[in-house]
Formats: C-alpha cells, structure tokens, sequence
C-alpha cells in the first residue's frame, strides 16, 4: 500500500517533525515477548489473566463521550475466526442502559491490561480494521502504570499509538501526553497521518518502536513522528516507566463530536497484539 508522505500533516504545537521514512533497522534480531493472536476456534471471551474491563459511561473519562462500556458479547469477543471484535451499538429507548446514561448512544467496550501485564520499551503493534462512521473514535494506547499506584494524568504519561476520527477515514495519529504537554492545555506532542487512501479499508499495523528517551510511531512501517527527551524539554520525559494497553471504540466526545444518526452499529477487528524486543529492548511485567 503506498502513502503520499508529502501530506503527513502537524496538528498541536509542534515543529519540526524528526525520523520521517522507513523505520531504522534492528540493531539486533527482534525476539517476540509477548502476544494476543485471538486464535480461539469458536466465539469465546479474552483471557482474564491478560485483560480486564472498564465498564460504564463513558462521559466521565473526561471526553464528553457519548458511550456505554460493557463486556456483554454483543459488544466485544473473539470472534471465532481470528480477530477481536469491539462492536459499538445504538441503544435503542427501551434499553435499560438508558436508565443508567441518559446522555449515551451507543454501548461498547474498552479493555486494558492494567495490573495484570505491563511493557517497558520494545516494538508494540497491532493489527485492525477501523470502524466506520462519522463519531466512531477507536483508540490503542497506553498509560504510565504509576497511575495505579495513586499518581495522575498526565503526570504518568500516556501513548496514544493510534486514534482515528470516523468521520476522516484516511487519517490517523500518534500522541504522547505529558506534564506540560497534553490534551488538558492542547500543548500535547501529535502527528495526523494522511494517506491517499481510506485507513478504514482493509487491515493495517500500528506501531511504536519505544526507547529510552525515545519513542517512533509507524503505519504498516513507515515511521511517521519521532519524539524524544530532547524535544519535550524542558518537561520532564515521562516514558522511561512501565506502561499498561489499552484498546477502546468511543462514540462522540471531544475528538469527533457529531455522530451520524444513520449509524446503527460499528465495528473495530483486531486481527492481533504483538510485542518484541526492538533493538535489544523491552520487558514484559507480569502481575499475579
């Protein structure tokens, strides 16, 4: 698939972008640490020992989103035929959802690997098919694991690998936020990837090769946005910590406010997780 890297375009306050191209070759063969393949043979649900859920509505993350979470089959499972699905549905007005969210339009689900498994640089990527739809947001990021321990955002740091508004299907971005340089002040460090073509169309990878005091976000390998201690400064580079996965669809919010109201159901597949070493780095914390 090709891309027109002339229309990678800078959103936010950023310069220059660095590392534009292909992504630099491993200084050492790549080992695989760690992966969800979603291989099971028959419609079932994720593992517990990697995944749990957040559950409710969605408005009090913070976004104005304008979504239900649950972990109910209709709206997230392995498929039986090697993907996840997260499936958003329109709530219909005799849905009890609506007794608990009057604000909420669709029901759909988030799932994170908080406490449970942590990653400490290396190469994470994800394999997906973006939902389609003006107001569908889906999102694969991470947050610093210190959150769990009673620090906040965006002190932890977060590393959106990727987030996409349905209603700009050749676009998608890579976003770091960090104290001094998030979403709460609109000073975060982003980069919008435009392609020629519809990202919402068949399969694609997005990735982050993670570092110390570095971090690149690539599509299907071509390295698009390169940040590092150097360019965050002089804030502090948050992103030499353990982070824990985070894979949602949201419907609304701040991000892509205005949902088609033709829209009855939308769909993000995931064909898999994986995670290497990338040039000799990266860890798995597992947590019992």
């Amino acid at each position: 698939m090709r891309f027109n890297k002339a229309i990678i375009s800078a959103i936010a306050t950023l310069g220059l972008v660095s590392g534009l191209g292909a992504s630099a070759a491993f200084a050492a063969t790549p080992k695989l640490l760690w992966s969800d393949e979603f291989n099971a043979k028959k419609v079932s649900s994720l593992s517990s020992k990697v995944w749990d859920y957040d559950l409710g509505d969605g408005y009090g993350w913070g976004n104005s989103e304008q979504e239900y979470y649950t972990k109910l089959p209709q709206n997230i499972k392995v498929n039986g035929q090697g993907q996840l699905e997260i499936n958003a549905l329109r709530i219909t007005e005799n849905d009890p959802i609506l007794d608990r969210c009057f604000t909420c339009q669709f029901s759909s689900a988030k799932i994170k690997t908080a406490g449970k498994l942590g990653f400490k640089y290396g190469h994470l990527e994800a394999r997906m098919q973006l939902p389609k739809g003006q107001g569908m947001w889906p999102a694969f990021w991470m947050l610093g694991a210190s959150l769990l321990k009673g620090k906040t955002w965006p002190d932890v740091g977060e590393i959106d690998i990727m987030e996409a508004r349905g209603a700009m299907p050749n676009d998608a971005l890579g976003t770091l936020h960090g104290p001094g340089y998030s979403g709460q002040n609109g000073t975060m460090r982003t980069m919008v990837f435009s392609s020629i073509n519809n990202l919402q169309e068949g399969y694609h990878v997005y990735a982050i090769d993670w570092l110390k005091d570095s971090i690149s976000f690539s599509i299907d390998g071509m390295n698009y946005f390169t940040q590092t201690a150097k360019d965050v400064a002089p804030n502090k580079w948050v992103f030499n910590n353990e982070f824990y996965l985070i894979l949602n669809l949201a419907t609304g919010g701040n991000f892509d406010p205005t949902i088609d109201p033709n829209i009855q159901s939308a769909q993000l597949k995931v064909d898999y997780i994986r995670y290497s070493t990338y040039k000799g780095q990266g860890s798995v914390i597992v947590h019992k």
